[in-house]
């Protein structure tokens, strides 16, 4: 018989903190996503710069 290969945690839930994971797991049931797909879309959102309005864009008062 062959050996089992032994499974890699290839998914990111490895180096992710308690509350990334708790984050991703509601986030995957509410939206219907696995927990890798869900913790990867919150990573990407907190990498990505936040952008401000052009002058022009900006609301008077």
């Amino acid at each position: 018989m062959a050996k089992k290969k032994d499974r890699q945690a290839s998914s990111g839930l490895a180096d992710a903190s308690r509350a990334e994971i708790h984050e991703a797991a509601y986030f995957a049931r509410k939206c219907g996503l696995t927990r890798d797909e869900a913790l990867q879309m919150i990573r990407e959102a907190h990498a990505s710069p936040v952008l401000k309005p052009a002058e022009s864009e900006k609301r008077k008062h």
